[in-house]
């Protein structure tokens, strides 16, 4: 090294790294290295004494050379001898050290600046050193003070300057800003004057003073001597330091008290005991009011960690920032950060660490991101943090902390399976009911152990097959606030679902109900789209997909709406719940944000701001801060409560709004939605001048910049402030901000509303419309809290005037463009009712509106409503709403001739020629239209690319997608996607496939801020159930292609169910077809061929049933190439269906020679089935064209059964047939009929053994036959003239009875359970027995329901009933011992519940008490033995039956809800009416309470058989398509008979009278008329008829304008649940008064009519009066059903046109179309021997009945009769018959017309209320 020769000095000098690199494998490097060291330094000495610049230069040469090879400390050796040379006075050295220096960063692979940042600590130290030095020996050197300091400085700036440059820093300014914090703690250190001096010049080179900058970095300064320094030097540091600032320790420390904590706490790590010491001292230094309470001298570290505790928050926070920072080469400051979190997790305890749990994960999980480089250190912390905790919060965190860890498995196996092992093992208790959580584990060897345990578990909890566990399960992670959690339980959502797909289905086809947790999934996977992350969203539309696009219909998504939030309105900041909503959105914001910190620490601020805002916290004494403190969850109190303490402040500087330019929308701080709706809501919050509104909006405005939900909740009340406290002109300017919003993409788009507006004006016109509904609900919410005194407040009418200054016009065209039709139709009839608009001149509006809706009843209503003749517009709308395709056609080619430069009409013919299928023409017509206007080519192209792929024209669609790049439309997107997957190109296929997915999923999230979602989304969910089909056939057929076969060979297993469950409609079904067949095509063609063709085949069945002919023709002749025989039978049923009915009789019967000729016998199931449902339809056209005799007929029903046994629709209409014709071969006498009634009765129960499509025709008739023949027999015997051949026959019967008894499932005879047990009293004995065992079979498998339904027998006050009744039950109990108990409990109920109903009342008391007055009932049922008593709900009375075939004895009856009975609600509440009913409340056994009424002194038995009736109506409601896709049903309830005078029935809640809720809104406004003033008005009988019109017409009318309508904008706010509910009430409405009048229900007054204030259903209760009652009545009722004036007027500016008519007319059809079985139950209702539907006659005694038990009812044929006319549209007036009978359409008119007629109501009783 120091030898003579230099030539020797430099090859040492090269070689010397060997020797560092072979001594690094062994043990001495570390002699070696200090041996090197300490020659190096010698040589140095050396060589300066001797001034040898060869020997210095050669030594730097070697000194780099160890640099560059070692790691470590010897670095930063080299790096200062290097800096030392540097500083030579020799410039040769000096170049040498500078050129070695830069060569030391290449040789690292570092730049400069970074290599400083690595060593700036040790570099800094020597800087100080050598200045102090050299100052130090100047000032000795030269005494004489002045001119020398000036020389001083310059010198010391020189240093400097040198380093700087030498490092690459542009200039000395920049170097010490980035050095200062370091280099001032060394200089402080020295606490010398030379010291002192040397921060003046740094000061002065800054521009600072003195005093200044160590005032700024004391707590550097602090933190650096706490560290480094012993006792003494740390005191006289500190003396020093007072000195110099002139400030006292005190003073100086509390300056930053928070920056100082942090700074120290950063070296715990590093220096514990130092820091400790440090901290103690500042607590001792701590002001008076810091939050910690204890003792001042800290000694030990629990005492340390309460100090600490409220500082916590801002430490985390600074430690977030420090791993943050992004300056290059700071690792080793992240290293210390993270070791000093480790430490401060150990100091602070589970106690304090379990209260920042939330905001400690942030912090690891950011530290993250230095996994790679210290991946062991990642891991202790975690493992540090898990064992920090208390182990009661483990369980929440697990998912969270798992799925932080997963990064680290693959860098540190181990470590990161200990932690996972510490959790799950461990600590099993307290995460037990959390590990569902966990099935996102990579498959490590390592975990192998955690796996068994997971396994495990999930065995325990759930055996394999329960598959609705596991999916409650994802749903729960979906929901998870981790979005990486989300993450995971999607893809194994989605995986699970694939694999799981037969189950699914099942889950959504089996019944007639969907199960619950389908619907649950469809909702959580909806809300999903939300999600704030871009891949949690998409995959949530691949689940979607998964599923399938359900049918709306069936779906119960009711109760994921929480329906409490429609009546909190949230009127301010002052409102209580205001508070709550915004902090648990900050909450939601907090724990979203984990990755982000600035976000979260915005929303920390906020919280930390608003909590004391509302002086939220625990306190002693009740006030509105603990109030609301105790509404939050305890999760969500553990997350406030740090905040409580926390000290975030605010560094936002006064932003200048005035040069904000306006509007800000579309300008350039607006065209981002993010970015406009912060910076508005910025500006609006700056314009708020109400104090404590200013306060909290202040606090929000900077999360406002992070998280846009956020903005979107506070805008509403941010405006509504901003307008009561500002002048016109801001006023204006919000007005205008709203309008250019709303007017954006007015102007464009001419006929066509583009098919995705961008998100910016999607969202922002949503968030505008919620601003202004707010606005809206304010309003009506202070009309409404003061009423009269509202016009005083300036603030409300300043509210209204701003409202009003917005036409509502304006609005409902915005709300159209984005597809808000909801909202479009609420401001249009605001519109036309504030202005009093003829509604004439809107027509084409409203149809607009209806045609976008899709609501087909809505667009007939407007065209009846139309007086003059439609425009070609006009007309092209209706045709297109009821698909007559052709006709829309016809009228396009006509509007072309007259504006033929219109694209408008060019887009509408190639949309009805696609509907139609007529591809080829498209694809002609487009290029025709192209060649002469090419630069509509963007526009046009995507119709003949939808075509050429529907036509599987691969390279035709190659050469369109290439001519336009432009388009994306969704049949342009699925071109692309079929020809990537034709190419076989992967690539393209996926990332398209993510690409339209993502497009599918934006208009969901739109939707989904509205309820009403799915419905309004569904052509999107069935656009992902598309995709997701596409997706798995290209992995199939990537997977053939593998094995080399080529196509698709036959239908992937449950594709025909997912078309089954699709909503019953063309627009649903037609596109999945039409890719199905596309995607058949991809394939070779022969085996395809066939599978193209039952696609046709499908399609033009939904055609034919949506009834669209046309388009339903074009697909059968597509479908030629396929199975003949289901053409043929299609092509029957479309000729019938046009009304082509003998023609469909002819095909259909050469069709059948033709296809199954005799002498061919067939084999395969399919082709039987095909040839026996061709042969069945050949019989019933047979029948309903009547050209052929009744022996033909009967032989072509009787071939069907003879070729399918077991097939049920055979049967059923053999026997069916055979009823039909019994009448006349007997001459109507049923002595003759037992022979028939015997093939009857077995024919009717093989089709019910095969299937329930018929259940209620088969099975009450079947009933009824073999009843009546029994009963016919016995009163033949005894009028003595029976002949033995009847006998023999009514033998037979009963055994056929018996096998049927045997053959069906009990959950069939419980729908005609009612028809049984009415003839328990039958005369025949061999009949009563077969009788007994039917029910006791049904008792034995539905004990529960049937008690119930039998109690009002048992109990009658006839003796022969209920002996008959006592001997079932113990045929029963003799069965099954247990059920004794049960019968006797609910017995000795039924009892006790009787005595309730009678128990006499005086005049004016309101309630009484179950343990007062009902001891028994009481004690009876807390009783510990009493048996467990189902509460009787509708729900669980009526049974759902499987849709698949048969008595299949799995089948679960009553999915429902189960709740036994628990005991009684203490109060019995007392109501008004004549007959005093009680209210009473039952306590369920799933902790809920159910209300009933108990109804004495009224035959309920009517009320009960009704309510089955209308069960029953539901049932056909619901399987109609029409009437499914209207949702038309009647709400019910349950009526339990107790015995003939007293029953209960199950309360309707959450409803109000007609009566109620009209005297209501009259006394709101001034106008309501009292009963006396009504009386006055009554007319005597005699008083001329046209008095009693000027009366009605204009006194009560007058008096009583329509009213209505205001019910409903008050109680749905919402456009979309304002809609629904009016549609609701339109329809509901409709079918009861169809039902209604066809059963002739009379006494509708206003309190028998209710409206649900949830759903806007109406409900009608009371059927006392049926059958025409009313007619009797002392004022006689004249109109068939309830439709005053203000129910007109409720139903929307169309009045009873559209929703009403149309579903009237549904209802009527359909009712018309089922009267079979509807009859069939309503003839057993009306001979029902124990009710007696009207009052006997003077000379009917009892004794007759008390004899048998039996009522003969002697009228039940007329009324029979009666209906029977009426369900054919006979109408009779005064029973005379008016006429032929109308058609369905005229039938409805001319109802309607009675029922609004003036003539007509007047004539009506006052009481009932024709006025109103």
């Amino acid at each position: 090294m120091e030898d003579s020769d230099p030539v020797v000095r430099i090859c040492f000098g090269q070689s010397v790294r060997f020797l560092l690199t072979e001594t690094n494998k062994n043990s001495e490097q570390g002699s070696l290295s200090d041996l090197l060291v300490a020659r190096l330094k010698e040589a140095f000495n050396n060589a300066k004494l001797n001034r040898d610049d060869d020997l210095r230069n050669t030594l730097i040469l070697t000194t780099g050379e160890i640099g560059r090879a070692s790691q470590g400390s010897l670095v930063s050796f080299s790096l200062l001898r290097l800096l030392h040379c540097l500083l030579s006075k020799s410039s040769s050295v000096s170049v040498a050290a500078y050129t070695q220096i830069r060569a030391l960063a290449t040789a690292k692979g570092l730049k400069l600046q970074t290599l400083f940042s690595q060593y700036k600590n040790p570099i800094c130290q020597f800087l100080v050193e050598s200045l102090h030095s050299r100052h130090a020996s100047a000032l000795r050197s030269t005494p004489d003070q002045g001119s020398e300091s000036a020389n001083q400085r310059e010198l010391a700036l020189d240093i400097l300057a040198q380093i700087a440059h030498a490092f690459d820093f542009p200039d000395l300014h920049r170097f010490l800003t980035r050095t200062l914090q370091v280099l001032l703690p060394y200089l402080a250190a020295k606490a010398s004057s030379t010291g002192s001096s040397l921060i003046r010049t740094l000061a002065n080179e800054l521009k600072a003073n003195r005093r200044e900058i160590l005032i700024n970095n004391f707590k550097y300064i602090f933190s650096h001597l706490v560290c480094s320094c012993t006792k003494e030097e740390l005191e006289r540091a500190f003396h020093y330091l007072q000195s110099e600032t002139e400030i006292e320790l005190g003073s100086l420390l509390r300056q930053d008290f928070q920056g100082l904590h942090n700074e120290l706490l950063l070296r715990l790590g590093e220096h514990y005991q130092q820091v400790f010491n440090g901290l103690a001292i500042l607590a001792s230094f701590a002001s008076n009011d810091d939050p910690y309470r204890g003792p001042r001298d800290i000694t030990t570290p629990e005492r340390m960690a309460d100090y600490l505790q409220p500082k916590l928050l801002g430490i985390l926070a600074f430690f977030n920032m420090q791993l943050l920072s992004s300056s290059a080469g700071e690792k080793d400051r992240k290293k210390l950060a993270l070791t000093s979190v480790m430490a401060l997790m150990r100091l602070m305890g589970s106690k304090h660490i379990s209260s920042v749990r939330v905001k400690m994960m942030t912090t690891l999980r950011t530290s993250l991101r230095y996994r790679e480089d210290f991946p062991l250190l990642c891991c202790q912390t975690w493992d540090c943090f898990v064992r920090s905790v208390e182990p009661a919060h483990l369980g929440p965190l697990l998912s969270h902390v798992i799925v932080a860890l997963l990064p680290l498995i693959p860098l540190q196996p181990k470590e990161t399976a200990a932690i996972i092992r510490f959790l799950i093992l461990d600590k099993r208790e307290e995460v037990n009911d959390y590990l569902h959580e966990i099935y996102f584990l990579p498959d490590h060897p390592e975990l192998k152990d955690i796996h068994t345990v997971l396994q495990d578990y999930k065995k325990l909890t759930a055996s394999s097959s329960d598959l609705a566990a596991a999916l409650q399960l994802s749903m729960r992670a979906v929901q998870h606030e981790n979005v990486d959690v989300r993450i995971h339980a999607l893809t194994s959502l989605r995986d699970m679902m694939h694999s799981n797909q037969e189950w699914l289905l099942r889950q959504v086809c089996a019944s007639e109900a969907v199960e619950p947790v389908i619907s649950n999934l469809v909702s959580v996977l909806l809300n999903g789209c939300q999600d704030s992350s871009p891949e949690a969203r998409l995959l949530c539309g691949e689940c979607l997909g998964e599923l399938g696009a359900v049918d709306p219909g069936r779906l119960d998504l009711s109760h994921t709406h929480t329906h409490g939030d429609r009546n909190t309105f949230v009127s301010g900041v002052d409102d209580p719940n205001f508070a709550h909503d915004l902090l648990n959105e900050l909450t939601r914001t907090f724990l979203a944000y984990a990755d982000n910190v600035r976000a979260q620490d915005s929303a920390a601020y906020a919280i930390q701001e608003l909590l004391s805002i509302f002086e939220c916290r625990e306190g002693r004494t009740d006030s509105p801060g603990r109030r609301l403190w105790r509404r939050f969850p305890e999760q969500i109190q553990e997350i406030l409560e740090p905040h409580l303490n926390s000290r975030y402040k605010s560094s936002q500087k006064e932003v200048n709004w005035s040069k904000l330019k306006k509007p800000v929308y579309l300008s350039n701080r607006g065209s981002r939605f993010s970015d406009w709706s912060a910076t508005w809501a910025g500006y609006l919050i700056s314009k708020v001048r109400h104090e404590l509104a200013s306060k909290v909006f202040t606090c929000c405005s900077f999360i406002i910049k992070h998280d846009y939900k956020v903005t979107i909740y506070l805008l509403p009340h941010i405006l509504l402030y901003m307008l009561l406290g500002c002048t016109p002109a801001e006023q204006q300017e919000v007005t205008e901000e709203m309008l250019a919003v709303l007017k954006d993409g007015d102007g464009r788009g001419g006929m066509r509303v583009q098919e995705t507006a961008s998100s910016l004006s999607q969202l922002s016109i949503q968030t505008v419309f919620s601003m202004l509904s707010h606005l809206t609900q304010w309003s009506r919410h202070i009309l409404y809290s003061k009423p009269n005194k509202h016009n005083e407040s300036g603030d409300y009418q300043r509210v209204v005037a701003f409202l009003k200054g917005i036409p509502q016009d304006v609005l409902a065209k915005a709300s159209l463009r984005s597809k808000a039709y909801t909202r479009a139709l609420m401001h249009f009839e605001a519109y036309i009712l504030e202005n009093k608009e003829n509604i004439q001149d809107h027509l084409t509006f409203l149809q607009t509106l209806y045609a976008a809706m899709h609501e087909p009843d809505g667009v007939r209503g407007v065209n009846a409503l139309r007086r003059e003749e439609p425009s070609l517009r006009e007309q092209i709308l209706e045709h297109e709403s009821i698909g007559l395709l052709r006709d829309a056609t016809a009228c396009y080619d006509r509007a072309i001739q007259l504006e033929s430069d219109q694209i408008g009409h060019y887009h509408g013919v190639m949309t009805s020629m696609l509907g139609l299928g007529q591809l080829s023409t498209v694809i002609t017509q487009v290029n025709g239209v192209l060649a002469n206007k090419h630069q509509w080519k963007s526009e046009l192209n995507t119709y003949r690319v939808e075509a050429a792929w529907k036509l599987g024209k691969w390279d035709l669609l190659e050469d369109y997608l290439s001519s336009d790049r432009q388009s994306s439309t969704w049949g342009v997107r699925l071109g692309q996607l079929l020809l990537s997957a034709k190419k076989q190109d992967a690539e393209t296929f996926y990332e398209k496939l993510k690409l339209v997915r993502k497009e599918q999923v934006v208009p969901l999230s739109a939707a989904s801020y509205e309820c009403g979602t799915y419905q309004r989304g569904y052509e999107y969910i069935v656009r992902l159930h598309m995709l997701s089909e596409l997706e798995h056939t290209f992995t199939v057929l990537q997977k053939r292609r593998e094995h080399s076969a080529r196509s698709l060979s036959q239908l992937p297993p449950h594709w025909s169910d997912r078309l089954e469950m699709t909503q019953n409609s063309f627009r649903a079904k037609e596109p999945v077809l039409a890719l199905r067949r596309a995607l058949f095509s991809l394939g070779s063609q022969s085996v395809c061929q066939e599978l193209v063709g039952e696609c046709w085949l499908q399609s033009a069945r939904v055609a034919r049933k949506a009834g669209h002919h046309q388009t339903a023709f074009n697909a059968l002749l597509n479908a030629e190439n396929t199975h003949l025989a289901e053409l043929v039978t299609e092509k029957a049923k479309w000729l019938w269906s046009k009304g082509d009915v003998h023609q469909a009789l002819i095909v259909l019967q050469k069709g059948v020679a033709q296809c199954f000729p005799d002498d061919q016998p067939l084999t395969d199931p399919r082709s039987l089935q095909t040839k026996g449902k061709a042969m069945l339809l050949v019989g019933r056209f047979m029948e309903e064209t009547a050209n052929f005799e009744s022996n033909a007929i009967m032989k072509a029903y009787k071939d069907v059964t003879h070729l399918l046994p077991e097939w049920e629709d055979g049967n059923f209409y053999l026997a069916k047939y055979y009823d039909k014709v019994m009448p006349m071969v007997t001459d109507n006498k049923l002595e003759k009929q037992g022979n028939l009634i015997r093939y009857i009765v077995t024919y009717f129960g093989k089709a019910l053994q095969y299937g329930n499509q018929y259940i209620y025709q088969a099975m009450p008739r079947m009933l009824s036959l073999w009843l009546d023949f029994g009963a016919k027999v016995c009163e033949c015997e005894k009028a003595g003239r029976v002949d033995r051949q009847m006998r023999q026959e009514l033998a037979k019967i009963n055994v056929a009875v018996s096998e049927n008894c045997a053959n069906l499932a009990p959950y069939q005879f419980l729908t005609a359970f009612s028809q049984l047990i009415s003839r328990v009293c039958h005369s025949s004995d061999e009949v009563f027995n077969v009788l007994m065992t039917i029910v006791a079979k049904v008792f034995l498998a539905y004990p529960q329901q049937a008690m119930w339904l039998m109690t009002a027998v048992s109990k009658s006050s006839y003796p022969t009933r209920m002996n008959r009744c006592n001997q079932i039950l113990k045929k029963a109990i003799s069965l099954k011992q247990s059920l004794e108990k049960f019968i006797g409990d609910a017995n000795r109920l039924t009892d006790k519940l009787l005595e309730l109903c009678n128990k006499p009342v005086d005049g004016n008391s309101t309630a009484l008490s179950m343990s007062v007055h009902f001891k028994q009932l009481k004690r009876l049922v807390e009783e510990p033995t009493f048996s467990q008593i189902l509460i009787p709900l509708q729900s669980v009375l009526i049974p759902t039956l499987p849709s698949t075939g048969g008595t299949n004895t799995q089948h679960d009856a009553f999915p429902g809800h189960w709740a036994y009975l628990d005991g009684f609600e203490d109060a019995v509440e007392i109501l008004a009416s004549l007959q005093k009913p009680k209210k009473i409340s039952l306590k369920g056994s799933d902790g809920r309470s159910y209300t009933m009424m108990c109804k004495p002194k009224d035959d309920l038995r009517k009320d009960c058989r009704l309510m089955e009736f209308n069960c029953l109506i539901n049932k056909c409601l619901r399987k109609d398509a029409e009437s499914r896709r209207r949702e038309l049903h009647i709400r019910t309830y349950a009526v339990i008979p107790l015995n003939e005078e007293c029953g209960i029935i199950e309360w309707v809640n959450n409803t109000a009278g007609l009566r109620h809720i009209l005297t209501k809104l009259y006394k709101e406004r001034g106008i309501y008329l009292s009963g006396k003033e009504l009386r006055k008005l009554i007319l005597p009988k005699t008083a001329p008829f046209e008095e009693k019109l000027r009366i009605h017409k204009e006194v009560l009318c007058a008096r009583h304008p329509p009213v209505f309508h205001e019910w409903f904008l008050r109680t749905f706010p919402d456009p979309t649940s304002w809609y629904s509910s009016r549609s609701a009430y339109c329809r509901s409405t409709a079918v009861m008064s169809m039902v209604g009048y066809i059963l002739g229900l009379g006494d509708r007054h206003g309190e028998n009519i209710l409206f649900d204030s949830f759903t806007g259903e109406c409900v009608h209760v009371d059927f006392n009066c049926l059958f025409n009652k009313g007619e009797t009545f002392d004022v006689p009722e004249v109109v068939p059903f309830r439709l005053t004036q203000n129910m007109v007027h409720a139903m929307g500016p169309m009045g009873t046109e559209g929703l009403f008519r149309q579903a009237c007319e549904v209802t009527l059809r359909l009712m018309k179309d089922q009267r079979e079985p509807l009859m069939s139950v309503l003839k057993t209702f009306l001979h029902d021997p124990l009710v007696e539907w009207s009052k006997q006659g003077k000379g009917f005694s009892k004794a007759q009945a008390n004899e048998t038990g039996e009522i003969v009812n002697e009228k039940a044929k007329t009324h029979v009769c009666d209906i029977e006319q009426r369900l054919l549209g006979v109408i009779k007036s005064r029973n005379k018959v008016l006429g032929l009978p109308l058609s369905i359409e005229g039938h409805v008119h001319y109802l309607i017309q009675e029922a609004t007629d003036d003539k007509l109501l007047c004539q009506m009783y006052l009481g009932w209320g024709p006025y109103l």
